[in-house]
């Protein structure tokens, strides 16, 4: 559609120059990925985080856990509730149009407005929830003697309270990366609305070197303290081990501290599998700014739809390595359903057993 702009031209977008070939491409990547992974990928991550929820909420669960490992229980709380917002967020961005421009002024322009920041904030709160998870199992499994002191309840919630707060106001400038455009068609009867991408306070400079602080804030040092964390947790296991086989002790599989190790080790894992490079690359090319490449492109769907993989698999992480998830999660599908029929059946036949007998 061929437009003409109301006031001011220069402030519109250049098109982007892809060949027809590129355009064909990069157009069945991101129908497959954005219009069936990616609408898949976030349902599911709804309801296996509101399962994850529900589960680490039940007051059975919390007290299985003693005193020490309550506080890698909470984030794991605190981390459902990031990637269930993840999810939730992100869930909409299927319905967006593939151009830059939108038909009405409603919902979904202002959403494809402020969805960046958002999303961008349970990013990098999820991000730093897996750091603080990493923090505290370190200092269970390699600092033992100061647990006590460092890993309290109290000291928990305050930190995951903070990590939110902290990340909602590190992505307040991104609000105003986006500004809406009328433009009128060329038939001079109906608008057009075109978002354009503009620096932050106007300023390049401004810009980049935001660009530059969340990609080391929100990206490189969690990368660098979750790798190294990963490996004193991962070396301290190896001695223990090999100290239990020299002295022939056995340790149980069902310890609730050898669980929460083993899905924080799986966590970091996936983190650095699904989550670092697209970060990471994402920030190289918008810094570098060959984020208009055809093949960055192409590369950036991909890597999209494997973050949002990240934010909707920890209920099965959860479900393979817990046995007590597991028992949990079967109480609630079946145990309950067969208690309500039973519950049921005992108030009718208590019902038949207060009313008279009548005879022929």
């Amino acid at each position: 559609m061929e437009c003409v702009p109301i006031g001011n031209v220069s402030g519109l977008t250049p098109p982007v120059n892809f060949t027809e070939a590129q355009k064909r491409v990069l157009k069945d990547i991101s129908n497959v990925f954005y219009n069936y992974g990616l609408p898949v990928v976030c349902l599911f991550g709804i309801v296996g985080n509101i399962l994850n929820l529900t589960i680490l909420t039940r007051r059975k669960l919390q007290k299985s856990y003693r005193t020490v490992e309550q506080a890698a229980y909470v984030c794991l709380i605190g981390l459902a509730l990031s990637d269930l917002m993840f999810c939730v967020f992100a869930f909409p961005t299927t319905f967006l149009p593939t151009g830059e421009y939108y038909k009405t002024k409603g919902f979904i322009l202002y959403y494809g407005m402020y969805s960046t920041a958002i999303i961008n904030v349970f990013i990098m709160s999820s991000t730093w929830l897996t750091v603080t998870m990493a923090t505290e199992r370190y200092i269970a499994i390699c600092h033992p003697l100061n647990s006590k002191l460092f890993m309290t309840l109290s000291k928990t919630k305050f930190v995951i309270v903070l990590v939110y707060l902290v990340s909602v106001a590190f992505n307040i400038p991104v609000l105003w990366r986006y500004q809406i455009r009328e433009i009128l068609c060329e038939n001079m009867t109906s608008k057009v609305y075109h978002l354009k991408q503009v620096p932050l306070c106007d300023s390049n400079t401004l810009d980049d070197g935001y660009r530059v602080l969340w990609a080391i804030v929100g990206n490189f040092i969690p990368l660098i303290l979750l790798i190294g964390f990963n490996i004193c947790i991962c070396y301290k296991i190896h001695k223990s081990y090999k100290l239990r086989q020299k002295f022939h002790c056995e340790q149980d599989p069902k310890d609730s501290n050898n669980t929460l190790t083993i899905t924080l080790i799986v966590i970091v894992v996936m983190f650095f599998i699904l989550v670092a490079p697209s970060e990471i690359v994402l920030h190289i090319a918008q810094i570098t700014k060959s984020d208009s490449d055809a093949t960055y492109k192409a590369i950036e769907v991909v890597m999209n739809f494997m973050q949002s993989v990240n934010f909707s698999v920890n209920f099965v992480l959860y479900c393979i390595i817990s046995p007590y998830f597991r028992k949990t999660l079967r109480h609630i599908l079946c145990c309950d359903w067969y208690n309500n029929r039973r519950d049921s059946y005992k108030f009718n036949m208590t019902d038949c057993s207060k009313q008279p007998l009548k005879g022929p």
